[in-house]
């Protein structure tokens, strides 16, 4: 499966490996476990998405597809006989190809989590991957799904594998159910005494029982805390944030002011719109805010406030417009158009901020059926964001306008978004991504400051042999480096 030679594409220098192994943020290689079949692919991909909505780099490297893309036709069950020689062959070098990319990611690219998901149903694999791990410096954290249940296996087999795309279900099925054979003969699932020395979660008919062992980080427990959050449930999410309030129509953000008129319209809206939809057992969630509670009253059903749901956090930008923003407050104002994921308003929050607030939200969607959450923009795009696969750099510029309804439908692997206008019309909250180069405008914003507002501001610019160069207060520093609104920066001043 992986040749052990030091000197191997996937070993590594030695002293550089035992250097690593005695170090504490190692990146993690979280290593599938299981049948055909067994929600392993789901489980990756759901792994991936929240460990990136979180800010942990992570990515998903699945055998299968590599086969996939070796062979272009997956002709039957024949292709997985453990007595098919070529099969093995070429079933080797996909898994070979895969920790290559691995050791790529997670040694070169930046990564800290890569997810290996394969069935690697055989105590010789794991060790063999194990050993990788070491050579490279990695720690790993092995995921088992074990289900027994006909009907879940059926399920898994008919919506998840991409094989199948032009047979009808009973050829499936059968195919399907004899690949499952040719692995069944040769699996050892993950043993409490004989693996008692691996990190490892066994997850047990799809969440009826957990078996958890050695759990050594950071990353690991918030894996294993997810994971056991998750289900298969059919239900749906509906999102959307509160009625038009009387800030929104002064332009001006945040605050916590009462729904306008339009706004009490579309209360009594939403309230027909859910009971058109005839939704057992919804709950209904909102905010602390006044908006969102008033939007709620006026469905007429018992609904929790969470004030992780309030609104980001504008600081001393609260209740100003953006217009307002950028004359009293052109560098900050410039500087959240640099990066707006990461920029936080002066005695504010930042999107980054938010959604580690949100994270016990996310959790507790997981566990839950229907819900609907009446909650912000800001709000709304970070769960949205989260659902959706969207990367920090798109998170912040997610449409989420008002008087209307996203209603999520979770899929095997993804999400099925339905957007449901409920015809109250109402002001245009949406602040699209700026066009002019963001350096460009921040230099702009600059050079129209008087000197005396640059040192108030605590940015004075200068030009030194035609370079601009920026001098910025230490308290500023960091802000500024994080955002790379400069190249460098040659001197510090305390004005």
């Amino acid at each position: 499966f992986v040749d052990q030679d030091k000197n191997s594409s996937l070993g590594g220098n030695s002293s550089i490996a035992k250097h690593l192994m005695c170090m504490t943020n190692r990146p993690t290689l979280i290593v599938t476990v299981g049948l055909p079949a067994r929600g392993k692919t789901y489980i990756s991909k759901k792994l991936t998405r929240y460990l990136n909505w979180i800010g942990v780099p992570t990515k998903e490297f699945n055998v299968g597809q590599y086969r996939r893309e070796c062979l272009k036709i997956y002709k039957s069950f024949e292709f997985f006989r453990p007595d098919n020689e070529e099969g093995l062959k070429i079933r080797r070098q996909c898994a070979l190809a895969a920790l290559n990319d691995v050791r790529q990611y997670l040694s070169v690219e930046g990564g800290q989590v890569a997810v290996f998901d394969a069935t690697n149903t055989t105590r010789e694999r794991r060790g063999t991957i194990v050993k990788f791990a070491e050579q490279n410096g990695f720690k790993v954290f092995f995921v088992e799904s074990v289900c027994e249940d006909p009907d879940v296996i059926a399920q898994n087999i008919v919506v998840s594998s991409p094989d199948y795309i032009h047979c009808n279900t009973e050829e499936v099925i059968e195919d399907f159910m004899n690949r499952i054979k040719c692995y069944e003969s040769s699996y050892q699932p993950l043993d409490e005494v004989l693996d008692r020395d691996l990190s490892y979660i066994k997850i047990i008919d799809v969440g009826c029982r957990y078996l958890v062992n050695r759990v050594l980080d950071h990353i690991q427990s918030r894996i294993v805390y997810y994971l056991m959050n998750i289900h298969i449930t059919p239900r749906s999410i509906y999102l959307c944030r509160h009625g038009e309030s009387d800030l929104n129509i002064k332009g001006r953000i945040g605050g916590d002011s009462g729904l306008s008129p339009r706004g009490k319209e579309y209360a009594k809206s939403l309230m027909k719109f859910i009971q058109d939809q005839n939704i057992n057992d919804l709950k209904v969630w909102t905010s602390q805010m006044k908006r969102t509670i008033q939007t709620a009253e006026g469905l007429g059903v018992p609904y929790e406030q969470w004030k992780s749901l309030n609104e980001i956090d504008a600081g001393v930008c609260e209740e100003m417009m953006y217009e307002e923003i950028q004359e009293h407050f052109p560098l900050e104002f410039a500087l959240r158009d640099q990066d707006k994921y990461r920029y936080r308003y002066p005695k504010g929050e930042s999107y980054e901020d938010l959604v580690q607030r949100l994270e016990p939200v996310i959790m507790e969607l997981e566990r839950q059926e229907n819900v609907l959450v009446v909650c912000h923009q800001a709000v709304m795009r970070c769960l949205l964001a989260y659902f959706l696969d969207k990367t920090a750099d798109e998170l912040p510029y997610l449409k989420c306008p008002l008087h209307t309804v996203l209603k999520l439908t979770p899929m095997a692997y993804g999400c099925k978004v339905e957007s449901v206008y409920l015809g109250v019309d109402s002001v245009n909250t949406h602040r699209d991504r700026p066009e002019v180069g963001i350096l460009g405008s921040t230099q702009k914003c600059l050079s129209s400051m008087s000197v005396d507002l640059l040192v108030q501001k605590h940015v004075l610019s200068i030009y030194v042999d035609g370079v601009n160069i920026y001098i910025i207060h230490p308290f500023h520093l960091n802000d500024v480096l994080n955002v790379g609104i400069i190249e460098g920066v040659v001197a510090l001043c305390d004005r």
